[in-house]
């Protein structure tokens, strides 16, 4: 085995959490390895609009966000499954349209810069586990060649098809939502909102969301959740077929991106050191706000914080189950934990409440005046 095939920690997954675990680890002196599957970091792409944080700015240098913003935005829309309602929000802090891949691959410059190493087209087939303690992983390295690459510690941050969320059968039932995502060109409709529109169907909630970007680019994202359960997920000519409005807003439009992906906005879950030297964080966890734009800044700072913690670890010495039962309460403790857990008992549980009384669009219309508080 080679001597770049060994490092004090590995990371699993170089989206947000990852890179954020990574940089944490990397600024703590740790010899670092990033192992992620895409051949191009960044290239499946995820959101395209975050909202600005100060502390994940700072992190990443002062001046990142405004670098990689395309432009701003601060109006949003809600609109009722009949279209006969609506609610406008304008909000403080604005979402910053951004570029997914330009976003990324920026984000792994800084986190390279720290001296992390980072290796594309990797994927982990499986861990190494001594006395019930996580050694590192197997690994397809470059795409052909297996390697054991071994770690004082393991994060795996591999989203919602995380190696090690699969490794211990994690129930995910809840947790996942599907999402069918198009970047169009063409797009005529409104440039200066966010648009989302709702669709009931039994207990199945469908938000359709039209993100406008710049020289008539705009996002189209369907995701849908059913409480307990994976939805059904609706297609965009289904969608546009039940919704005139946004029927208007698709047409004319070329989709020059496509993706079908999942998005952990159903709820959070725990431990975040399941094993003795394996900490998750990111979307493997549901380490996700569900507020638009937010999602990227909690999965980083997450990540951030369970790489800086663990470097900690790693620094005091030998591990024991006592530094896996500190780790975990410092990581639940955390300030981003705490702030996540009640964004989504005050909102997420409200929403679901609210959602899980409506059977039809017509009620739907009824409950208004309630719902819409719920929407920001």
């Amino acid at each position: 085995m080679g001597e770049r095939f060994s490092a004090d920690a590995v990371v699993v997954g170089a989206g947000p959490a990852g890179l954020g675990a990574a940089l944490g680890l990397a600024r703590k002196g740790m010899d670092v390895a990033v192992l992620d599957m895409q051949d191009r970091i960044g290239s499946r792409r995820r959101g395209e609009t975050i909202r600005f944080d100060r502390e994940m700015d700072a992190h990443l240098g002062k001046g990142f966000f405004e670098r990689q913003t395309i432009r701003t935005i601060r109006k949003r829309s809600y609109f009722s499954h009949t279209g006969l309602r609506r609610v406008d929000r304008t909000i403080k802090n604005p979402n910053c349209i951004i570029s997914w891949p330009d976003f990324i691959r920026s984000m792994a410059d800084v986190v390279k810069a720290a001296g992390a190493r980072i290796i594309p087209a990797s994927t982990v087939v499986g861990f190494l586990e001594e006395k019930g303690r996580i050694t590192g992983v197997r690994a397809m390295v470059g795409g052909f060649m297996q390697e054991e690459i071994r770690a004082g510690m393991v994060f795996s941050c591999g989203g919602c098809e995380d190696p090690a969320s699969l490794f211990l059968n994690i129930d995910r039932t809840g947790m996942d939502m599907p999402v069918s995502k198009r970047l169009v060109r063409g797009y005529a409709g409104p440039d200066e909102r966010f648009e989302y529109h709702l669709h009931i169907q039994g207990d199945t909630l469908t938000v359709g969301t039209i993100f406008p970007r710049t020289h008539g680019e705009a996002e189209f994202i369907l995701l849908s959740y059913a409480k307990g359960r994976k939805p059904q997920a609706m297609t965009f000519e289904e969608f546009a077929g039940a919704h005139n409005l946004f029927r208007e807003r698709l047409e004319g439009c070329e989709p020059f991106y496509t993706l079908k992906t999942a998005i952990p906005m159903g709820k959070m879950v725990f431990p975040c050191c399941p094993r003795d030297g394996l900490v998750m964080a990111g979307d493997a966890l549901g380490h996700v706000q569900a507020r638009g734009g937010s999602g990227i800044k909690t999965s980083f700072l997450m990540g951030y914080t369970a790489g800086t913690l663990g470097a900690e670890a790693l620094t005091a010495g030998k591990w024991t189950s006592a530094t896996r039962q500190m780790l975990e309460q410092a990581m639940r403790n955390s300030p981003h934990t705490r702030c996540l857990r009640m964004h989504n008992l005050i909102y997420s549980t409200l929403r679901a409440g609210i959602f899980g009384r409506i059977r039809s669009p017509r009620e739907m219309d009824r409950l208004w005046p309630v719902l819409s508080v719920a929407l920001r």
